[in-house]
């Protein structure tokens, strides 16, 4: 809206702001009438997206369901004995009559129970030391072996191997294990029962643990962070197999020439004369009236030197990569750092050619698990029980083992085993719970499940009905003639009831002889009349005794004899005797019927040009009415604007007349008054 100077009846003694407000109240009703239009369709929009997602819900459950043969395969079984042999589900395919049980064995996870380790012995205590008397020198190469099913942990132990390391690395193989500091025990044990899941301790002292021990102490190893520590654990655990040596051979010496310059820089900070010339330095950089603290100037004095070492280093890196030390001779701090990364590399390749090139030389050595109190935990090379993983402790006889054991039962006369004690057999999942005893046997009676079928018919009727209802009572709705969306002013003058009760009205009304929702009623009610042709014989749903009552309710179906639905609770229930009677012949019926509706659906949620896919109405009409209906309304609002600003000119030049007018009345008749005198 342009800005001019509004003159608001100076002249003319009129209210020129009222008079054009009223002006345009009568223009703005045709605003209104679109404000309205958008309204009602953003309530029509969400009425039917609540609704489609009603109707999709009942698509994609109820009636998918209902339409698939596999849902009326459903079978049930009953345990003679549930403390021995609990049921847990029955697939499509168990067969129906009479299994035969019986539990010879349980299944058990493998449980090891260390022997009481001495006082006040925690998480943070060194191996070193609960080995101490024991005589190990772990700079010989010990390492323990983890082996848990399919999965192994080498372990190597450290001067710094601490009992909460050990445990961790019991965790990394996959076994629940924790250090009771109440009973001063290790406690562990398999996740899964079975032989197949039964655990093996063992350590040996070796040369390549050795030669690890010397590569790890050449690193630092102790002091490094953890991220650090496991790189090099994988770079020494991926050395002897590797295919591309020298790439790790680089990570490993990218590693210690850090450690050189760490060390480097330390030296070149903490020297006495350097210190006191850097402060030099940084005083006389400082800025005339530049004040610092004594904490801040020692920071600047400390990045000076870290700045000037660091070029060093860098000359000095550089000289190692040319192997070319002819410029830098000169500087002593620059040759003494190209000497430590000369000193590094030579130093690691030593250690990596012997790590790489010794043959293998391990002896079997269970004293730090003593010190433990484990000892070795082996294969017992004298079991001759498949299903029982029996183990021997070597070393250490206060160790209390439980056998990783499958379960073993005797189904129909055949002995099974499994590795759980949740058995499946012959399309049966099954709680094993106790040992039976002697000539004990449980029976397992597997029959139709014809309770689930009936409740899967009932749920589609209920879900069926709810939606038809719904589609009726907005479908046949009272009118909602003479109402229209509230104004603000309007609102203003009612209660927070009335207003919802005026808005209800309206949106009740909205699908009211709606085309597309009178396609889903037609769909819907077509079912009920809907025949199935078996064996010659033509069925409906009234041959299974679903019917519909009044004609009021407009195709709400009952199930006879039905104890929830009270208008037919006391007749006789022709769907539970069929279903128990002729199963094959209500699943076809239902299933043919149901996959007759699933189609129509499928076929009303298409996408067309007017609707969207999985969409039961017209989404994208709708959306392009709404945006229509906000263009009319934006053109208008600009139309608006430019007639008032038209008034406002128009009234503005009347008053500027007007003031002219007056200004020469008053000059003629001063002037006749004055020819007067």
């Amino acid at each position: 809206m342009s800005s001019i100077l509004r003159l608001s009846g100076l002249a003319s003694g009129m209210d020129t702001d009222a008079i054009i407000e009223q002006l345009m109240k009568v223009q703005r009703q045709k605003a209104t009438k679109i404000e309205n239009k958008i309204t009602t369709t953003e309530w029509k929009q969400e009425k039917w997206k609540a609704l489609n997602s009603k109707v999709y819900s009942f698509y994609t459950n109820q009636l998918s369901k209902l339409r698939l043969q596999t849902s009326y395969l459903t079978k049930k079984a009953v345990s003679s004995n549930a403390d021995k042999v609990e049921i847990i589900s029955t697939a499509s395919n168990a067969p129906q009559g009479t299994q035969t049980i019986q539990v010879k064995q349980l299944a058990s996870a493998q449980f090891v129970t260390g022997a009481k380790l001495g006082e006040g012995v925690n998480s943070e205590t060194k191996l070193k030391d609960l080995a101490e008397d024991l005589n190990i020198d772990l700079s010989e190469g010990y390492t323990i072996y983890i082996e848990n099913g399919s999965k192994k942990v080498e372990f190597d132990v450290r001067e710094s191997t601490t009992l909460g390391d050990f445990v961790n690395a019991l965790k990394r193989a996959g076994l629940n294990a924790n250090y009771d500091t109440t009973h001063r025990r290790l406690f562990i044990s398999s996740k899964e029962s079975g032989v197949n899941n039964a655990f093996y301790i063992t350590a040996t002292s070796n040369n390549l643990a050795k030669d690890r021990y010397e590569l790890r102490n050449y690193l630092n190893y102790d002091s490094l962070d953890s991220n650090i520590k496991n790189k090099i654990d994988g770079y020494l655990s991926d050395y002897l197999t590797a295919a591309d040596k020298t790439s790790i051979r680089n990570n490993l010496l990218d590693i210690k020439h850090q450690q050189v310059r760490d060390e480097f820089i330390d030296q070149y900070i903490n020297d006495a004369t350097r210190f006191a010339n850097a402060e030099n330095e940084v005083r006389n950089s400082l800025e005339e009236g530049e004040s610092l603290s004594d904490e801040e100037f020692k920071e600047k004095v400390l990045n000076y030197l870290k700045n000037e070492a660091n070029e060093k280093l860098d000359q000095a890196y550089e000289a190692w990569k040319n192997n070319d030390d002819s410029e830098i001779s000169s500087d002593s701090d620059i040759l003494k750092a190209y000497q430590a990364f000369k000193e590094a590399e030579n130093g690691l390749d030593t250690r990596l050619n012997a790590y790489s090139n010794e043959s293998v030389v391990e002896t079997e050595n269970s004293v730090i698990l003593n010190g433990l109190g484990l000892g070795a935990i082996v294969k017992d090379e004298n079991n001759d029980k498949e299903t029982i993983a029996k183990v021997e402790v070597k070393g250490n006889n206060g160790v209390q083992v439980v056998y990783a054991q499958d379960a073993v039962v005797i189904y129909n006369n055949a002995e099974l085993t499994g590795s759980s004690n949740t058995f499946s057999v012959n399309g049966l999942t099954l709680s094993l719970k106790g040992v039976t005893s002697d000539g004990e046997q449980v029976n397992v009676t597997v029959s139709n499940n014809t309770e689930a079928i009936y409740n899967m018919i009932k749920d589609f009727v209920k879900a069926y009905n709810e939606l038809l209802s719904e589609f009726n009572k907005a479908y046949y709705a009272d009118s909602a003639y003479g109402y229209e969306p509230l104004t603000d002013e309007e609102k203003e003058k009612m209660t927070d009831d009335q207003i919802e009760k005026w808005e209800n009205k309206i949106k009740d009304s909205l699908l009211r002889r709606d085309t597309s929702l009178g396609t889903l009623i037609n769909i819907f009610r077509n079912i009920t009349s809907q025949t199935v042709m078996v064996d010659d014989t033509k069925y409906s749903l009234a041959s299974f005794g679903i019917t519909t009552k009044n004609y009021s309710e407009k195709g709400i179906l009952y199930i006879s004899g039905d104890e929830d639905m009270s208008a037919s609770a006391y007749s006789d229930n022709k769907l539970k005797e069929a279903i128990s009677n002729d199963p094959d012949t209500v699943m076809q019926v239902f299933t043919t019927l149901a996959s007759n509706l699933y189609k129509s659906l499928s076929d009303q949620m298409k996408s067309t040009s007017l609707s969207s896919a999985l969409t039961v109405y017209n989404d994208k009409e709708l959306d392009k009415t709404l945006r229509n209906y906000k263009t009319q309304l934006s053109d208008l609002e600009d139309r608006l604007d430019k007639m008032e600003e038209r008034y406002y000119q128009q009234f503005s030049a009347m008053e500027s007349a007007l003031e002219k007018l007056n200004a020469q009345s008053s000059y003629l008749s001063a002037l006749l008054g004055t020819n007067n005198k």
